[in-house]
């Protein structure tokens, strides 16, 4: 068993080192390193290992050198986020060499001297923090997609540096100029008297759960100029009248009703392998009368969400939305045996009819359930929001 598992360990070991050496001959020089120094965190004094890692670390070093070399003769003003990415590798990289720094394999003691790259770092961040704010104020002078563009220079700017005096104020008012503005209004198109009350409660919405994505949603008007009109459109009224139906049913189910013994020809009973009495079940038939009193009255509510661009005066969307709601009652009387019942009919014996909701009360559930489309709605079509 231990010869197995030390066969087992070098297989590993031969796979790790071929996976590094087919890494740098491949030119993924920074794959090759991470795996040659995992290797030489376990095994420091590994050759092959060790000249991987030696041939990867400055390869892949200079790898990000000639990237920054280019870059700052290249004078752009948008090298820097590159620029300080690249000397982010190197000092990472530079730190998890010297978690197995100095080597001695093979002989030889390998060692790199320590670069200081604090300074690059900071000169790097700066300069990218002065590039986002800049492009940040130069886009806050356009329009409210330029706006949207500013607030994420101004989140890049931050990530960089804490020294700008204004940066939250420039960032508050970025979010303001570029959020698009939406006005709910409900509308009655039908004949019936509806509410002020009624016709709210359809856009009485936790407006935090609507604002995302750039878009500030109003149920009541706050200002003069909302860049989009919602209007939750209710074009017609439905309210069925009473009805009742009753049903009279005699409901059958055979049972069991004991055993009986299996006789052969000659009257005898039979027996099975064992010698036991073969018996089998007895059925009769059981009946009950139902006489039922079902009761039902539907309510329905059709509207359209009409999305209305302000800025270009145009009809951009219309969403049909159907609140419904149906009231159903049974109440039953029983003549006979109940266990010819389900237990579902058996819950209705003895119930007298009850009273028909209103009107009113039939709109009120439909409007619930017609107010949960509504919102659906606004959540999931606001790519007809600009």
């Amino acid at each position: 068993m231990n010869k197995l598992l030390i066969v087992l360990l070098f297989a590993i070991f031969l796979f790790s080192c071929k996976s590094a050496q087919k890494e740098l001959q491949s030119g993924n020089y920074e794959q090759a390193f991470y795996k040659s120094v995992k290797k030489l965190q376990k095994k420091p004094s590994d050759r092959e290992s060790a000249e991987i890692f030696t041939i990867s670390y400055k390869k892949a070093n200079q790898k990000n050198l000639d990237r920054i070399e280019f870059l700052k003769m290249a004078g752009e003003a948008n090298s820097y986020d590159e620029i300080y990415k690249n000397y982010q590798y190197l000092k990472r990289r530079q730190t998890l060499a010297e978690t197995v720094l100095p080597l001695r394999a093979g002989g030889q003691t390998i060692d790199f001297k320590h670069i200081n790259y604090n300074r690059q770092l900071i000169d790097a961040k700066k300069g990218a923090a002065d590039y986002h704010y800049r492009k940040g104020l130069e886009l806050m002078k356009g329009d409210k997609n330029a706006a949207k563009k500013a607030f994420y220079e101004f989140q890049q700017v931050k990530k960089y540096s804490s020294t700008y005096d204004d940066l939250d104020r420039l960032m508050i008012d970025a979010k303001e100029k570029g959020i698009t503005t939406v006005l709910l209004i409900p509308v009655n198109k039908t004949y019936s008297q509806l509410s002020k009350e009624f016709l709210f409660n359809l856009i009485d919405f936790g407006m935090q759960d609507l604002d995302k994505d750039w878009i500030r949603y109003y149920n009541l008007p706050q200002k003069k100029y909302y860049d989009y009109n919602i209007y939750i459109s209710v074009n017609s009224v439905y309210i069925s009248p009473n009805n009742m139906k009753e049903s009279k049913e005699v409901v059958r189910k055979k049972v069991k009703d004991g055993f009986k013994y299996v006789l052969d020809t000659k009257g005898n009973v039979m027996k099975d392998t064992l010698g036991n009495d073969i018996k089998v079940d007895k059925y009769k038939t059981i009946s009950c009368t139902i006489i039922q009193k079902i009761q039902n009255k539907t309510a329905k509510i059709s509207a359209k969400v009409e999305y209305m661009d302000n800025k270009t005066k145009r009809l951009v969307a219309s969403v049909p939305a159907v609140g419904d709601y149906r009231f159903s009652y049974v109440s039953s009387l029983a003549n006979g045996d109940l266990n010819a019942l389900s237990a579902e009919t058996r819950k209705t014996i003895g119930k007298p009819p009850i009273a028909f909701p209103s009107g009113t009360e039939m709109l009120d559930y439909a409007r619930v359930e017609l107010k949960e489309q509504v919102r659906n709605i606004l959540i999931s079509n606001k790519r007809f929001i600009k």
